[in-house]
């Protein structure tokens, strides 16, 4: 690992600032992995002439996850190196990283996730040389830590007491990162309500599609639930499952769709009793460009996690024009879901609250035309230019070339 003689007049600093005397602000996130959530955001701020963008990924693909092929643009690469497993989260090691970060001078850097070898060593190397860099995080703690795993968190977010600002993951976050500050006596440290975003008009233009469609039918019948994320405990599926059979013995006219796999996927499929088969579809994984026509053709959407730091599909939902059910361990539910307005919120880890939800559209199928309304409307905001925006503004005033009140939000 190199080291950098901080001067006042030192090369980094002049490159610094005559980038930013430029408007052109150099910036670098450190991201773990490819995600829809966070390729629609670089591809659109690598075309905005605000920014000189460049992404370096700790590793191409997750163990548990899968998105289809990735194919990596041109400001963007994978880092060498491997992930190792530690109380049940991916420890990312990249012996390179701090040295490629060196190895161009930005105006800020964005680590993303403060857990793991390689996330700890770029931010105490960052502060150490004097780069200004910022966190960008979802609501940390999903598993509940022992006295140990509390100490090794709290020690493992104290760099952050060094970073210019926070973009957090939605409201949630936001309050989550405000208290962590407080408790690592940073409290000056602004935070800022920046959620995950994603291209949203494929979604919008099939949801039209189906909507034009059913205006010339009648109400169709069954209606059409639908799950889309990985078959995996933490996000409750085995849950939902539970609670829509329950649903169909009670004699309703309904379906539920899951998009996706994941290792659940057979236990599912064998939970399903011979006589609901065809109201109960595995689907299997499909691309990115598939979903907007698959979200269009159903009803209601369903995200009942046990936990989500934000959950993206959400936002796809809604641009669909769909009305969402969501846990309250969701991120994007409090962002997106507005209870009674464009969708219910239940109770984590609760199969009698989801039997409740999913009910209330089975007896009153005019809710999904009005809440499906209300949820365009909410869309309408979260598009991936305002979302870019948003990331501006940041930056500018952790760049202390824009204002933001200690310890705000945006």
């Amino acid at each position: 690992m190199s080291s950098v003689n901080l001067t006042t007049d030192s090369p980094s600093q002049s490159a610094r600032d005559s980038s930013r005397k430029s408007s052109v602000m150099r910036i670098t996130f450190l991201a773990v992995m490819p995600s829809p959530y966070v390729q629609d955001l670089f591809a659109v701020m690598a075309d905005d002439p605000r920014f000189d963008l460049r992404v370096l990924y700790l590793e191409q693909v997750a163990p548990d996850t899968y998105w289809g092929e990735q194919e990596m643009p041109s400001y963007a690469s994978v880092l060498p190196g491997r992930w190792y497993g530690f109380q049940g989260a991916r420890v990312h090691y990249n012996p390179t990283a701090c040295q490629v970060l060196e190895e161009r001078e930005d105006d800020l850097v964005v680590v993303v996730g403060y857990i793991g070898l390689t996330n700890q060593l770029v931010m105490r190397n960052l502060t150490r040389r004097g780069q200004k860099w910022v966190f960008w995080g979802e609501v940390p703690g999903f598993r509940k830590r022992g006295l140990i795993g509390s100490t090794i968190r709290r020690r493992m977010q104290r760099p952050l007491r060094h970073a210019a600002g926070i973009a957090a993951v939605g409201s949630h976050a936001v309050e989550a990162y405000q208290n962590v500050l407080k408790e690592i006596a940073a409290p000056s440290i602004p935070v800022h309500n920046i959620p995950y975003c994603c291209r949203m008009d494929d979604f919008e233009r099939a949801g039209e599609r189906q909507r034009n469609l059913r205006s010339t039918q009648p109400q169709r019948q069954p209606i059409r639930f639908l799950y889309c994320g990985q078959l995996i405990e933490r996000k409750g599926v085995d849950l939902l499952l539970n609670a829509f059979l329950t649903l169909l013995d009670e004699g309703a006219e309904a379906e539920l769709s899951f998009l996706g796999t994941g290792p659940l996927s057979d236990q599912l499929t064998s939970q399903v009793p011979e006589h609901y088969r065809e109201r109960v579809h595995f689907l299997g994984f499909h691309s990115v460009s598939e979903l907007p026509e698959l979200f269009a053709t159903h009803d209601v959407f369903l995200l009942p996690s046990r936990h989500d730091g934000w959950g993206v599909v959400v936002n796809q939902a809604i641009a669909t024009g769909m009305p969402v059910i969501v846990s309250d361990a969701v991120g994007a539910g409090r962002d997106l879901v507005k209870p009674d307005r464009n969708g219910l919120r239940v109770a984590a880890g609760s199969e009698q609250a989801l039997h409740t939800a999913l009910r209330q559209f089975v007896q009153h199928p005019e809710l999904i035309s009005a809440y499906g309304k209300e949820s365009l409307a909410i869309a309408d905001s979260m598009s991936v230019e305002n979302t870019v925006n948003a990331w501006a503004r940041f930056f500018q005033e952790s760049l202390g070339t824009g204002t933001v009140a200690a310890g705000g939000t945006s």
